[in-house]
């Protein structure tokens, strides 16, 4: 088999869920195992957190934030965790919702002969799966999509002899014992959770229909009551016999076509299946114009972007073959180039009307890792990291409008925990907002900077688009909401400054604490400085808050300055009461520089000699030994901020991890070193290149800021920059570049080049630009 123009082929089926090949629309996910004979597709759907029970609403502890602070201020951490803790009426740590599978449609089959000739793909460009093998009989195919026209998944079914397609179809609920030992400690997890959220299971099946139906006991007002599916049936030749336990036997079929649709309920009471029923009746029963009509869709987002750095004829290579291939001292371009694809394919097919979750949007298990929810201290941010520069605007929105809808509890939070007006966003949410990360030895309750860190979503969104209607609706009321919350949080310390407190820099500890429970965490201060200059800013451009403008300027007045340790490395928390814990999977204190570089480090070099310094004793004393690989989206960390300083070596150094240690034969990505199905670096590995390749800021370009070595020729297409700007081409090699710009507005903004050499540009509306740069030539 050929492996797709963008995209990959694989020689080997999935052994567990997590190798499947992957296709989605945003809505609905398919996760196909690819086995010739006992194959099984995975179903799930973007709304699908299973009710667990109603949400836990904090306890209103405001009254005693005085005694947290002053526990902290003695240096007592770890009571002040726990006091805060005890006030919230929570017997312990609560996950939300649990985003899990719908059901299986199974395929039963069996072979004349031996099974040869094995092969399977994904094409990246239409978001088609396919699975191919022969016997005596001859070739079979199956191939998959999920439409973003008609919103169902497609699946054909074919075979090269005529009347020998035979075999067994049913939606079944979904059986961790499929893959893993029905010992397994895996296996009895699921199993007990499937057999405590989920009830009342019905399969049932007709000559031409097949249907899902389950409860869910533990639901609750506004939560999802039941699930449905329905699967219309086609068949060319042969014939279909309804069995009574749901299952439809297809006997001597020359093909089969399988339209599949899933959806949760919310009133018990309201089935939809006549409904869906009617409309997959009203779809063509036709592979080809279903296909066409879709790929039109998905290829117009996929397709605005392509990276070749020399991947050559090793596209036509398996991911297998790659990925044994591929070192850390020479990581192979193609795979480089195949994972690139792939994240963006990725975060493409797991963003509908909700952001991808941890896992997309695909699941296969009911206890999945953190409950596959979304995890806004580092997580959503690295999978969300690329849609802007990646030129997927519109997929931000549905970032935005998820937190937005999340408000009503982001200001509980605040009240309730802080006494303070504003939101409070924690570290974990899916079905509501409210903060039940927190235990003892876990001070989530702590962490201040979650909304902040939204808000700077909300405003790039402008920068990059343009749109000043998003501004002033959507980006800075959210914004402003962020920034009250610091208003009445913050107070005046014995220096003068503000002081943060209580805060957590996200999940670690400090080097001379039992606690996660500190204070003046560097993250928390720089998200509150980034956001109030934002804030300002949108302000500004739309002639509004005159009258707060002012004290938010005061409020940045006093915040507290950056600070070194003894090593020349960046602190962690800015006093010298906590000292840093640099062994740790996170790197919040690098915040300023995940998305550029603000003006009060570019202008003091012993600043950004201390975030550089940090990010190589990171690398040389953390990611050297980790052979665990856990949380690879603190390498995307470290990456992002190794860009904005311009160290091209230094990003390059996690880029090799990155590709080598988190990606399986069906280029899903991992939390750890091949393993634990999780889409952080889907978005965020992508996001590193781009900005090695291209960084922008309001009315400046800069080209390849970040280069390795590694890199000397390349090319890049489709980048979008802060300004409304598309870098429609750049080649670069060791003599020069090429490049050419559109601009969605007209305007002059000065290019830096790679040789440091600046030039004024004139880009108007809608016109390619193109200029040719040979290095060392004066303009």
């Amino acid at each position: 088999m050929m492996s797709p123009e963008r995209g990959f082929v694989s020689a080997q089926p999935a052994t567990t869920w997590e190798e499947g090949l992957l296709s989605g629309n945003g809505t609905i996910g398919a996760n196909v195992l690819s086995r010739p004979l006992n194959e099984r597709i995975i179903f799930t759907h973007e709304r699908l957190f299973m009710p667990m029970g109603a949400p836990t609403m904090p306890l209103d502890q405001s009254a005693r934030l005085f005694e947290v602070r002053k526990l902290i201020e003695r240096g007592l951490y770890q009571q002040a965790t726990e006091l805060q803790f005890n006030l919230s009426g929570q017997k312990s740590f609560l996950y939300p919702d649990n985003f899990v599978p719908a059901f299986d449609l199974t395929i039963s089959s069996t072979s004349q002969g031996a099974v040869q000739g094995y092969a399977r793909s994904v094409d990246f460009q239409t978001g088609e799966t396919l699975v191919r093998w022969s016997d005596d009989r001859g070739t079979f195919e199956r191939r998959l999509f999920v439409s973003r026209a008609d919103g169902v998944a497609v699946l054909a079914i074919t075979v090269s002899t005529p009347n020998t397609l035979s075999c067994q179809l049913a939606l079944a609920p979904r059986e961790s014992s499929d893959e893993f030992n029905s010992d397994s400690d895996v296996a009895k997890s699921s199993d007990t959770a499937f057999r405590q959220y989920v009830s009342d299971i019905q399969s049932t099946a007709t000559e031409s229909s097949l249907t899902y139906h389950n409860r869910y006991p533990k639901a609750y007002p506004g939560s999802i009551h039941l699930l449905e599916g329905f699967a219309r049936v086609i068949l060319q030749g042969g014939k279909a016999e309804a069995q009574a336990n749901g299952t439809l036997v297809v006997e001597g079929a020359d093909h089969i076509l399988l339209l599949v649709d899933l959806w949760p309920v919310y009133d018990p009471d309201q089935s939809e299946i006549q409904n869906r029923d009617a409309a997959l009746a009203a779809l063509p029963g036709d592979y080809p114009t279903l296909l066409q009509r879709h790929a039109a869709l998905h290829g117009a987002l996929f397709n605005r972007m392509r990276l070749d750095l020399g991947g050559g004829d090793d596209h036509h290579r398996t991911t297998e073959e790659l990925l044994a291939e591929s070192t850390y001292a020479n990581p192979n371009r193609a795979l480089i180039e195949k994972e690139f694809d792939a994240g963006r394919y990725n975060i493409i097919c797991s963003t509908g009307e909700l952001p991808p979750n941890l896992q997309g949007i695909w699941g296969g298990t009911y206890v999945p890792g953190w409950a596959s929810d979304y995890t806004h201290n580092g997580n959503v941010p690295s999978a969300i990291a690329a849609n802007l520069r990646g030129n997927l605007p519109e997929l931000m929105l549905a970032y935005t409008s998820y937190i937005e809808s999340l408000v009503p509890w982001l200001e509980i939070n605040a009240k309730h925990l802080f006494g303070a007006r504003g939101i409070v966003l924690p570290s974990r949410t899916s079905t509501h907002g409210f903060n039940n990360a927190l235990a003892p030895n876990f001070a989530g309750g702590f962490w201040v900077g979650g909304a902040g860190w939204a808000a700077h979503f909300f405003y790039d969104y402008y920068l990059y688009t343009g749109d000043r209607t998003f501004l002033a609706e959507h980006a800075l009321p959210f914004m402003e909401k962020a920034a009250l919350f610091f208003e009445d949080y913050l107070y005046e310390g014995p220096e003068g400054e503000w002081v943060f407190s209580p805060t957590q820099s996200p999940e670690n500890t400090p080097g001379n604490s039992n606690s996660q429970g500190s204070f003046n965490a560097t993250m928390d201060v720089a998200v509150a400085r980034e956001l109030l200059l934002n804030t300002i800013a949108a302000s500004r451009a739309l002639g509004r808050n005159s009258e707060k403008i002012p004290l938010w300027q005061r409020m940045l007045d006093k915040m507290p300055d950056y600070q070194v340790d003894e090593r020349g490395i960046l602190k962690e928390w800015l006093t010298p009461r906590l000292a840093n814990n640099d062994s740790h999977r996170h790197s919040s204190q690098l915040y300023p520089l995940y998305d550029g570089m603000p003006d009060e480090i570019t202008r003091r070099p012993e600043l950004r000699a201390a975030f550089t310094k940090s990010i190589a004793f990171k690398l040389d004393n953390y990611w050297q030994n980790n052979q665990r690989g856990f949380m690879s989206f603190g390498l995307v960390q470290l990456g992002q901020a190794a860009t904005s300083l311009g160290e091209g070596e230094l990003a390059y150094r996690c880029l090799t991890q990155l590709v080598n240690r988190y990606w399986l034969n069906n280029l899903a990505s991992m939390h750890n070193h091949r393993s634990l199905f999780n889409m952080d670096i889907s978005g965020g590995m992508p996001s590193v290149i781009l900005k090695m390749l291209v960084a922008s800021e309001p009315g400046k370009l800069t080209l390849l800021p970040a280069l390795p070595k590694a890199w000397p020729t390349g090319t890049i297409e489709g980048v979008l920059c802060c300004g409304q700007i598309e870098v429609r081409r750049l080649h670069w090699t060791p003599d020069g570049l090429e490049c050419t710009l559109r601009s969605g507005k007209a305007q002059t903004i000065l290019l830096e080049l790679p040789d440091a050499s600046q030039r004024t540009l004139i880009l108007p509306i809608a016109q390619d630009v193109t200029m040719r740069v040979t290095y060392g030539e004066q303009p």
